[in-house]
């Protein structure tokens, strides 16, 4: 280097040596297909989508998400926004450098050619991670990316009472369902300690407050604020002593703030490992300690994190009660506020089979979290968007969604783990790879969700689900370990009768007991979760001999009155493909169950308000961007409006659409 005038400029842009080696030691770490992810990756440049890269590599976009988390888990890519990044650049030219020049060559011409096949526009990731640090439009050195201008990112609202790193982080604490696996980043938690005096300050220099005859405003704050911070704690066992000392050190002034959060978090934290009953109690007594010493931005998520338990074991009316007072409360906080009410009702919604209405509310709060900043809660509306989009049949926009979530979950630092994540994603993986393939993943890449009391309470069928797969793929070693973990988790928490019915469900399915599938089909609270096993017991009954196979089909046609009555239509198409396989007839189940083939009456929803957006003269980025869909999936829905339809361009479409009129 050569300094010069306080300037510091680089004699030699070749890489050295050493981290050319150190990039190789990095992919010999990796296995063969996140290894062949970032070869191409690299070779195309400073930021692609996974959508791309798995096009080149002929793959689905869900089968190449094992190998996306692999290499972000490395540390070698990082997802800053629904592009992804390598973490340096000068380890991605390292990369990209040891491939053959005419490889890189073709590569980068394929990526060309897809990405004007598709209309797909890669946004180009924060300035730091590309030009290190250098201004806009100044290309790395010894680089042919040429940056493109970065787009503006959404402002986050703050006041001099209300910074906008206390409403990001302050709320995931209150809703997480579990603790962070590591520290706050040092400048994060400066920040959030900065924000949360200045709101407590403000809070209790304007509330008179009785018996407070103690440490002065500023100390108080402050002693506060350190509680809260320390409560971001990189471990389960760390937080819980964390939250129990500071409970201890209250004695009867359980209404101020720190209090308060440490009695979430307590319910959190007992709900995570299993313990539903203490859960509860925990969150009960936090919305109970709401008082006067509470800062009123705390008060609706700490109604929502009891909320969101309520729901999970089916008490959806108490629930939606807390929700509507939290909702509330929040729009007299202000708009950032009034995303986690929409996606907290989302997740209860789809827990209650009402898919319309959950996509609707997932929506509607993702919209408010991109206009604020609410980074932290758009993996979870996302998670939900996965989950209906599976109920109705729509893999494409499945696979989608569960890209976009894994690309939140790795660009903000606010999002807490959530169980949600890699049960979208674990869905998504199988309805791609088939029964065998995703058994092979439970055992390396989800093997955590095989015993997980967290999903187990949140999806009625998910031990069910998982035996099916198990025995789908012949493997009764897995389907006896989720039965045993089903039921284990049902015994430590008698009076939960959701869970005793899904380990019932699971039981059943394992050792063929019709009476077990038929109680749970009676007796699940979740109006899916009873479907399924309707349908499990139809299957399992149309085995049989001729009399219980007349039962058998009585309890399909039941199943799919009940998918019809929900909307699932991937459900409906996969009864009556069963059902048409083996003979058996339909003729009792209503007609409007069986999707058209051609015309406007084989449009799914989603392809109708995209036949309508493009009707309009909408480009697909900015279709893309009304119904929360990449620009490549809308381009995916547009091919099949344009089969169904049996025309061939943009302009027939709006043709189409006035004629119908």
């Amino acid at each position: 280097m050569e300094i010069s005038h306080e300037r510091a400029r680089l004699l030699d842009e070749r890489i050295p040596r050493r981290v050319r080696d150190l990039a190789q030691h990095w992919l010999d770490s990796l296995s063969d297909k996140a290894r062949q992810l970032v070869q191409v990756a690299a070779a195309v440049g400073g930021s692609f989508m996974v959508v791309e890269v798995a096009s080149m590599l002929r793959e689905t976009t869900a089968s190449m998400l094992p190998a996306l988390n692999e290499t972000i888990a490395s540390g070698l890519l990082i997802c800053p926004g629904e592009q992804t990044v390598f973490q340096h650049e000068l380890v991605r030219r390292s990369i990209a450098d040891a491939l053959p020049a005419a490889v890189r060559q073709a590569l980068r011409q394929d990526v060309s050619a897809l990405r004007r096949q598709h209309c797909l526009q890669v946004p180009m990731p924060p300035e730091f991670l590309v030009t290190g640090g250098r201004p806009a439009g100044t290309p790395v050195p010894g680089s042919t990316d040429a940056p493109a201008p970065l787009p503006a990112s959404a402002p986050l609202p703050a006041s001099s009472t209300e910074p906008g790193i206390v409403h990001r982080l302050l709320p995931a604490l209150l809703m997480a369902r579990s603790t962070r696996t590591e520290p706050l980043p040092l400048g994060l938690a400066d920040e959030l300690r900065a924000g949360l005096t200045a709101v407590l300050q403000a809070h209790y220099a304007d509330v008179e407050l009785t018996g407070t005859a103690d440490a002065p405003l500023a100390d108080r704050a402050d002693r506060i604020t350190r509680n809260t911070v320390s409560l971001f704690a990189d471990g389960v066992q760390r937080a819980t002593t964390r939250a129990r000392a500071m409970l201890a050190a209250h004695q009867g002034r359980d209404d101020e703030a720190d209090a308060v959060t440490a009695t979430v978090v307590m319910s959190n934290l007992e709900w995570a490992v299993g313990d539903l009953a203490e859960g509860l109690r925990w969150g009960q007594r936090a919305v109970q300690c709401l008082g006067p010493a509470t800062p009123p931005m705390w008060s609706p998520y700490v109604r929502l994190a009891l909320a969101t338990k309520l729901s999970d074991i089916g008490r959806f009316e108490e629930a939606e009660g807390l929700i509507r007072t939290a909702r509330t409360e929040a729009e007299a906080l202000g708009q950032p506020h009034t995303a986690t009410p929409s996606i907290a009702r989302a997740m209860l919604l789809l827990q209650s089979s009402r898919l319309q209405e959950a996509q609707d509310s997932a929506r509607t709060g993702l919209e408010v979290a991109a206009k604020t900043g609410g980074g932290w809660v758009v993996p979870v509306g996302q998670a939900v968007l996965i989950l209906v989009a599976l109920r109705r049949g729509d893999l494409a926009s499945a696979a989608d969604y569960a890209w976009r979530c894994r690309a939140a979950v790795g660009a903000d630092s606010t999002v807490f783990p959530s169980i949600h994540f890699d049960w979208g994603e674990c869905l998504v993986a199988t309805a791609q790879l088939g029964a065998r393939r995703t058994a092979e993943l439970l055992t390396t890449t989800y093997a955590h969700l095989l015993t997980s009391p967290q999903l187990f309470v949140e999806e009625a069928a998910a031990a069910a689900w998982f035996v099916r797969l198990a025995l789908a793929a012949d493997d009764m070693p897995l389907a006896s370990t989720v039965v045993t973990a089903a039921e284990r988790f049902a015994a430590a928490n008698p009076g939960r009768p959701t869970l005793a019915v899904a380990a019932l469900h699971a039981r059943g399915l394992l050792e063929r007991d019709s009476e077990a599938l038929r109680q749970a089909a009676r007796e699940h609270v979740s109006p899916c979760a009873g479907a399924l096993a309707e349908e499990d017991l139809g299957i399992l009954l149309s085995a049989q001999d001729e009399k219980n196979g007349a039962l058998g089909a009585a309890a399909l046609r039941s199943a799919l009155q009940r998918f019809v009555q929900i909307g699932s239509q991937g459900d409906i198409e996969r009864i009556r493909a069963f059902m048409e396989e083996h003979g058996t007839p339909v003729t009792s189940a209503p007609r409007q169950g069986r999707a058209a083939t051609a015309g406007w009456e084989a449009l799914t929803e989603t392809e109708r308000s995209i036949a309508h957006l493009v009707s309009d003269g909408l480009t697909n980025r900015q279709v893309a961007r009304r119904v929360s869909l990449s620009p490549h999936t809308v381009n995916y829905h547009l091919r099949a409006i344009f089969r169904k339809l049996g025309i061939g361009s943009r302009v027939e479409v709006a043709r189409h659409i006035t004629h119908s009129a």
